[in-house]
């Protein structure tokens, strides 16, 4: 006879804390299964790339690291969604599967729909919970801002993770691909997450309003928090109640107040996104859907140039070799790569919101399509960002000076070596009295 169990199925939601459905689970007086599953379909989606899957895996490494310390263990598996159910229905008798809400692409979109299809012929109950705070089925969100401010003070939802009621199967994975540490990415986890936010908030946030769009002292003055809320190793609500922590901290309120705005057009976008799906695949206005772009082919040498940071363009290129280095660089310089391959090249905006989402860590469906098109000027409401090109000349004219300050700096030290060394060597021409130069 198959024993009863819950399933807590894990996403975009790596972390045990504030995370509801395992609080669900952990209510209940039958054992579960804390489950991931690598899904091929997802792995080799031209949205994702190697950099995506090696920060889900040090995530799960994280929460394996936790489990471990009373002695539980996540369940990995490898293979499609339903097949991976399939196979636990024939070793378990699954009562409830347990999940967050994911606003993501099409093509997890159609996932959700089979596994709902599939959990219905099976009599399994599947939970869903809210995501952050975007509501599912919106019918007005006239009512949205104030749903979201009360989402956002409600009370953490803490997870004794001492005594889970929780089971862990062997599935084979023996097709799970490992991915090896490499370039200057930021590194996945709760544990990083978190130490990432301590940082912001100890010394690195004071400034944060700003230099958040300059490209350089941004890198270090941002939260650097995008990538985990993006694979949940955080929640937006932790975030947002230690921004009111920090409210009222002497010099921190014109940075406390710009970075709630932006935890706010988080979940704004992906509300959107939640309601209107179809921009992963038309255009905003129709009157954009059939524009006649130059570059509709990823083989074109232009969309080469541009995506491997060769167009010639210094700041333009910079950018991309930063995103192809770190998957990482400001909104500003992201809108800036957009409308230069959009408006410029005449890239099509799908290739780029592709290519850009390989390239971006923290790529996030619901706020990606958006600002794509924004950026690439499809929507028909937003203003045409083109950005102009003597700020970058300005940069780089700041940047030269420096390379000459330090050019002269350094002639004068050779000079100067030049001088000490000859003077050893005939202190009487130097010095004038035939004395050697006291040292």
């Amino acid at each position: 006879m198959r024993s009863k169990i819950n399933i807590v199925w894990l996403k975009r939601d790596l972390r045990l804390q504030d995370h509801e459905p395992l609080y669900k689970a952990q209510q209940e007086n039958i054992p579960f299964i804390l489950l991931y599953i690598y899904e091929p379909s997802l792995i080799t989606d031209p949205h994702y790339d190697q950099r995506h899957w090696r920060f889900i895996q040090e995530s799960l490494e994280d929460i394996q690291a936790e489990l471990q310390k009373n002695k539980n263990n996540l369940s990995i598996a490898y293979g499609e969604s339903v097949d991976v159910f399939a196979k636990l229905s024939k070793l378990f008798d699954i009562q409830y599967v347990f999940s967050h809400e994911e606003t993501g692409l099409d093509v997890t979109f159609k996932r959700d729909k089979n596994v709902a299809i599939y959990f219905k012929s099976q009599n399994i109950i599947w939970i869903e919970c809210q995501s952050n705070a975007v509501i599912r089925g919106l019918q007005d969100r006239k009512t949205w801002d104030r749903a979201w401010a009360r989402f956002m003070r409600d009370q953490i939802i803490k997870i004794n993770t001492d005594h889970l009621n929780m089971i862990s199967v062997d599935l084979g994975g023996v097709n799970i691909p490992l991915f090896e540490r490499e370039g200057n990415f930021q590194k996945g986890g709760m544990t990083e997450a978190q130490a990432t936010l301590d940082d912001f908030f100890s010394i690195r946030g004071q400034d944060y309003y700003k230099f958040i769009s300059k490209p350089h002292r941004s890198r270090s003055s941002c939260s650097r928090m995008s990538a985990y809320i993006a694979y949940g190793n955080i929640s937006i609500r932790q975030i947002y109640q230690k921004i009111l922590e920090n409210w009222n901290r002497a010099g921190w309120r014109r940075s406390m107040a710009a970075l709630s705005s932006r935890i706010h057009w988080h979940c704004h976008f992906i509300q959107k996104f939640e309601s209107e799906c179809r921009i992963e695949n038309e255009t905003i206005n129709a009157g954009y859907q059939n524009f006649p772009y130059l570059i509709e082919d990823e083989e074109h040498a232009d969309f080469n140039s541009w995506v491997n940071g060769n167009t010639g363009f210094p700041l333009i290129d910079a950018s991309m070799r930063a995103l192809k280095h770190s998957g990482y660089i400001n909104f500003r310089s992201r809108a800036m790569v957009v409308s230069f391959a959009c408006h410029y090249l005449r890239i099509h905006w799908k290739l780029v919101a592709k290519a850009l989402a390989r390239l971006f860590l923290d790529f996030e469906p619901g706020i990606h399509y958006s600002q794509i098109q924004m950026q690439a000027g499809v929507t028909g409401i937003n203003t045409i960002r083109i950005y102009n090109p003597k700020i970058s000349l300005n940069m780089l004219s700041i940047y030269l000076y420096n390379q000459m300050i330090y050019l002269q700096v350094n002639l004068i030290t050779l000079k100067l070596n030049i001088i000490f060394k000859n003077v050893l060597k005939n202190p009487k021409i130097y010095c004038g009295n035939g004395k050697k130069v006291s040292m």
